[in-house]
């Protein structure tokens, strides 16, 4: 008897107990397959509840269904199984057969079942789904980003932040790490809900309070300025030099550049950057404006090209001091002056007018590594091109309108993607997470040492 006969042997046990064990299987998995979910009301956790396939009851046994899937989840495996059997009689109750020793499938059909089956398909380390709170999806996939960041990772679980001596009302720092404690939890696979930082954002925000839908651009850039300012050596004023860990991580700076056209003055100012905002439409409108071809593809290249190029300044918008503080025409040029370990691009997908505000569809194509110094202030190449050079990490998008989306996120874990769609985790190539309508790109400096 092959493996893929059952989806496992607890399963094989029941089956194959008597036929009075077996029947009230089926009847079970039968009822919990048509039934009803629970109303509201009836739930009090926020993970699924699991009709038990033994006994019929709401109790923890050996085989259970999720309600929210109808998959068969094994105790004794600790996992969601398969049987192909139970999938047959699911659609044509009729038609169940019972199952008999030396009547297997055929060697083509147990050979590719071999091959492509595994007792523990969603066992990996480091992979848990997180619940939907209640439009709660765009802090999922925000969480998800930092929860496979390796660096974050090592700080969270290094006790950095002092949750048990914490002072600080509502903490977003605490309620973080308690994420990260939970989410590398060697004892649990399931997904669970991130219920703490939640309510600590609540509280923290009332923007943020309620379950409408949220932008999870703007969330990432609340819970990083949250995380600096729960540091304990933090600098509030970030026109000074702050030393944090959370400001080196996520935290670079911009330089403005303005050339007077008349006298060559050039002004210039600093100032932070959470993230960087790229223009996704900028590429066609300079080709329409030129004449050129509209239809191919942006790519994040020349976002950034079209970030940090001149621009120029009409009269009214500049006064020259070099000119007696008097209006003239100059050049405007965006550069980056520091770079953070974690950079975040956000690629500009909801534009807001007097009028309309409204999404832009559109892929972008974004590579897995990428050389930021053609778009920092240094003009020579640097003897460390690692201090350059960031590896993509996590890829969120957005699908849907503009106010009735959904988020999910490709996230790295290891040499492995996957996508996490709240508390459901596939394993994914690269070739998807390359092919997906990104909004906000997230990349990891490729290595730690050296200056920038």
């Amino acid at each position: 008897m092959s493996d893929a006969e059952f989806g496992c042997e607890h399963l094989r046990d029941v089956l194959e107990r008597d036929e009075r064990a077996a029947g009230q299987f089926h009847q079970s998995l039968l009822h919990a397959y048509k039934g009803q979910p629970p109303k509201p009301a009836e739930i009090r956790s926020l993970k699924p509840f699991y009709p038990c396939l033994e006994c019929s009851t709401l109790v923890n046994r050996d085989s259970v269904t999720d309600s929210r899937t109808n998959t068969i989840f094994c105790e004794g495996c600790d996992d969601y199984v398969y049987d192909a059997e139970l999938e047959s009689f699911l659609f044509d109750p009729s038609g169940l057969k019972k199952r008999k020793h030396g009547d297997p499938e055929t060697d083509d059909d147990q050979a590719y079942v071999g091959a492509n089956a595994s007792k523990r398909v969603c066992g990996k380390e480091g992979v848990r789904g997180l619940f939907n709170l209640g439009q709660t999806c765009y802090m999922n996939v925000i969480l998800q980003t930092l929860l496979h960041d390796p660096l974050l990772t090592t700080y969270f679980l290094g006790n950095n932040h002092h949750t048990y001596d914490c002072t600080v009302q509502n903490c977003i720092s605490c309620a973080v790490s308690e994420a990260f404690a939970e989410f590398n939890n060697d004892d649990k696979a399931e997904g669970f809900g991130a219920l703490n930082l939640l309510l600590a954002s609540w509280r923290s925000s009332p923007i943020l309070s309620g379950y409408q839908q949220q932008d999870a651009h703007e969330f990432y850039q609340f819970l990083v300025d949250k995380l600096h300012a729960g540091t304990e050596d933090h600098v509030e004023d970030h026109n000074k030099t702050c030393r944090c860990f959370f400001h080196n991580a996520f935290y670079g700076k911009l330089r403005s550049s303005v050339t007077c056209d008349k006298c060559g003055n050039v002004t210039q100012m600093e100032e932070q950057m959470v993230d960087l905002s790229l223009d996704v439409q900028v590429q066609k409108k300079k080709r329409a404006l030129g004449g050129g071809e509209m239809s191919t593809t942006p790519t994040l290249d020349g976002c950034l090209q079209s970030f940090t190029s001149p621009e120029k300044l009409m009269a009214d918008a500049y006064n020259c001091s070099g000119c007696g503080n008097t209006p003239q025409k100059a050049t405007k040029q965006l550069r980056i002056r520091k770079l953070p370990v974690i950079l975040c691009m956000q690629l500009k997908r909801f534009e807001h007018t007097l009028s309309v505000s409204e999404k832009v569809e559109g892929k972008v194509d974004f590579p897995l590594s990428i050389n930021m110094l053609p778009y920092t202030t240094r003009t020579h190449a640097s003897n460390n091109n690692n201090s350059f050079t960031y590896d993509l990490s996590s890829a969120v998008v957005h699908k849907g309108k503009l106010d009735a989306g959904h988020y999910y996120v490709y996230c790295r874990q290891g040499e492995q993607w996957f996508l996490f769609n709240d508390d459901q985790v596939t394993a994914v190539n690269e070739a998807e997470v390359l092919s997906a309508d990104a909004y906000l790109l997230f990349y990891t400096l490729h290595a730690l040492s050296g200056s920038k």
